[in-house]
């Protein structure tokens, strides 16, 4: 038999709290005490840089099975990033621009 007793195997490691506690203040942005330039920040107001098919297949509403089929025949702008697939605002705008129908003559 062992001596050691499993007691003590099963402690649990407390991490500190990440929340703000009641009287901490939220940091300022570009206040004193800053290194990042307002520049280095990305703009909030502007959304993201690249979009996923998921999110891009939302905006466009279509399938993304159908935005996926697409962009594998090269028949819509896309971008790769390593072997992940991704969607800037300008390719979604040229989708949506060639997918444009004139409207008929009538006769």
């Amino acid at each position: 038999m062992s001596s050691f007793s499993r007691a003590g195997s099963h402690a649990r490691l407390t991490r500190p709290s990440t929340a703000p506690r009641s009287g901490d203040r939220p940091p300022s942005r570009g206040g004193q005490g800053t290194n990042a330039s307002p520049a280095a920040q990305p703009a909030e107001s502007t959304g993201p840089m690249l979009f996923t098919t998921e999110q891009a297949a939302v905006i466009l509403q279509v399938r993304p099975s159908w935005l996926r089929r697409k962009a594998a025949a090269r028949a819509v702008p896309c971008r790769f990033v390593g072997k992940h697939l991704r969607f800037a605002r300008a390719d979604l705008e040229a989708i949506a621009e060639m997918s444009a129908q004139k409207p008929r003559k009538s006769p």
